[in-house]
């Protein structure tokens, strides 16, 4: 540094010198850049995952749904060892979520079912208890979920019943979370809270229903299909769902064999853990799961493994 000094001294008055290169607040290396541009692609593909993984109209304009009471698995249609592993890889998912898990002897609500041909099973088992699923939405809901007009290896049924911001269920008159009026359900809420930005009540599953079609023309394996079930039976997903290029279980169904995720992705983890962590009642849920999915995927990217997979 001396010599640098010694020399600037030393130099005719009259010399002309070059000037020194303009200064930039910008010092960011090449690869701070890349990583900042990985950072943003990443938190665009977690708000269009979320926003396509949660586009039911049902809730469009509601809380998302989640399991605020404890899960009781129960699981029908396999050989006595797969079902048991069936259960365990349920329950393994569900607390991993952040979900509480019934202890035996419960009484079940989140039921899957694995049937070769399970529209006739549906018709035989909602005869006569048709009214044990949630007719909210209309009829033609209920009867594309027994009969559906196209082919599905996988079917999904919610109901729901309303919650306080603090978590506590709310009783109501009717059955679609309202009030009855001349055999007619309106929807009531006696909740107030002065914000704009919080919800007054939120929504909470207490039944799930997953049918499988065990003879749909598509090699999948046990374990996908039980990562399947658990992924849409903990969050109201729509099993039609594109989430375009995003790593996901819910492409197995599209894809061929050996391109199909083992078991639930990273992306599919990191999705139910920023459902059961948000704010249920923050008008901005969907926002913040999106930027908690982001972050995890980002830390966790280096690894690139797979949560679930076998």
């Amino acid at each position: 540094m001396w010599r640098i000094l010694a020399l600037a001294i030393a130099l005719p008055c009259g010399l002309a010198t070059a000037a020194p290169p303009p200064t930039s607040n910008d010092q960011s290396t090449p690869a701070e850049v890349t990583v900042e541009a990985q950072r943003k692609a990443i938190e665009h593909q977690a708000y269009d995952f979320v926003r396509e993984a949660t586009r039911n109209p049902r809730f469009e304009n509601e809380s998302l749904p989640r399991w605020n009471a404890p899960v009781c698995f129960a699981v029908a249609g396999l050989p006595t060892e797969q079902g048991l592993f069936a259960l365990g890889r349920l329950s393994e998912i569900a607390r991993a979520a952040g979900v509480r898990v019934a202890p035996r002897g419960c009484k079940y609500n989140f039921y899957v079912v694995f049937a070769p041909q399970p529209g006739n099973l549906l018709k035989k088992a909602f005869l006569g208890a048709s009214k044990a699923l949630d007719r909210c939405e209309g009829l033609p809901m209920v009867r594309e979920f027994l009969s559906p007009t196209k082919p599905r290896a996988v079917r999904v049924w919610h109901n729901v019943r309303p919650f306080t911001r603090d978590g506590m269920p709310i009783d109501v008159s009717g059955r679609c979370m309202g009030a009855l009026a001349d055999s007619t359900d309106f929807p009531v809420s006696l909740q107030y809270w002065p914000s704009h930005l919080q919800r007054y009540d939120v929504t909470a599953f207490s039944l799930a229903l997953v049918i499988i079609d065990t003879a749909y023309p598509k090699p999948v394996k046990l374990g996908q299909l039980v990562d399947f079930a658990a992924l849409v039976g903990l969050a109201d997903i729509s099993v039609d769902a594109n989430v375009g290029d995003t790593p996901s279980i819910l492409r197995i169904f599209d894809q061929a064999a050996d391109e199909q995720a083992p078991g639930l992705t990273q992306w599919d983890s990191a999705f139910l853990n920023s459902l059961y962590q948000s704010d249920q009642a923050a008008v901005v849920q969907r926002s913040q799961m999106a930027l908690k999915i982001s972050h995890n995927i980002a830390v966790e990217r280096p690894h690139e493994k797979d949560a679930g997979g076998r």
